[in-house]
């Protein structure tokens, strides 16, 4: 049995046995949704899956024609949903300490400019052959405006500008930034405070402050979930997660933190430092 939960922990449940398939997927919609540069996704039979809580707390929002997605409407945390045909079920893999590992990459079409792909799973431009699993594809971009680096939510409600460079980004393993962004880790950069614009949508914004945490908060889009910055003046500090980003940041993650929170199916492979807490510089 593979238990799940939220950051809140207002949404949790069991899967059992274990998940059939593991992905990893790279396209534009799960960078959104999970703030990261790609969301990893447990594939179970419907009857797998057991809610331990109660469901009132769920927000749905159909990203396609195909996909109804679902996530914490108090802390943004993405939850189990429908796989599409409604026998099987796509339970979010940060949600949960131990799982399958992944089998594959799929969508490295749309892999972000910023992430490079270092494991030596298989990949796939759109689901393996013989999955019986549809995508869809994705438009591409207006070049952007110089200086600026573009971001928005899957639902387009919220648009942001990055207008002051990056000072440094991070792959964060914690068990925080492991359920909040339901993904393997967090991929955060950071800016000044006033280095982030909201273009439109800002009274669309939720925020989860953590009650035990000092400064950890969640933003999040309140109709699709997708995760948005977090503008801290009293630390002149604006935390952008970097699946957010339309344009090419011009930085990507240079480390990973606190891996001795990492998951249990998740194998970190790539020439980047790992440190099993902060780095030694701060």
């Amino acid at each position: 049995m593979s238990i799940g939960r939220c950051l809140c922990g207002d949404v949790s449940w069991e899967l059992e046995p274990e998940a059939y398939a593991t992905f990893n997927c790279h396209c534009k919609m799960c960078r959104k949704a999970h703030g990261t540069p790609f969301g990893t996704y447990f594939f179970a039979k419907s009857d797998q899956l057991r809610w331990v809580s109660t469901t009132d707390s769920i927000v749905y929002y159909r990203s396609s024609s195909i996909l109804t997605r679902s996530f914490c409407g108090n802390c943004g945390s993405v939850v189990p949903y429908s796989a599409g045909d409604q026998t099987r079920v796509v339970t979010p893999g940060g949600c949960h300490d131990q799982g399958r590992p992944a089998d594959c990459n799929v969508f490295v079409a749309y892999n972000a400019a910023w992430h490079e792909i270092t494991n030596d799973l298989p990949c796939y431009d759109h689901y393996p052959p013989g999955t019986g699993l549809l995508g869809v594809d994705e438009e591409p971009l207006e070049p952007a405006p110089d200086g600026v680096v573009r971001g928005s939510c899957l639902c387009d409600s919220i648009q942001f500008h990055v207008t002051k460079p990056f000072r440094i980004a991070h792959h964060c393993y914690c068990t925080r930034c492991r359920r909040a962004r339901a993904a393997a880790h967090a991929s955060n950069g950071f800016t000044d405070f006033n280095g982030v614009l909201f273009i439109e949508g800002e009274d669309r914004l939720k925020t989860y402050k953590l009650p035990d945490a000092r400064f950890f908060t969640q933003v999040f889009c309140e109709i699709c979930g997708s995760k948005m910055p977090s503008l801290d003046p009293d630390r002149n500090l604006a935390v952008i997660p970097l699946g957010s980003l339309d344009d090419e940041p011009g930085i990507g993650p240079m480390d990973h933190i606190y891996v001795a929170d990492k998951c249990e199916w998740y194998e970190i492979t790539g020439d980047l430092p790992t440190y099993a807490e902060s780095p030694p510089s701060q």
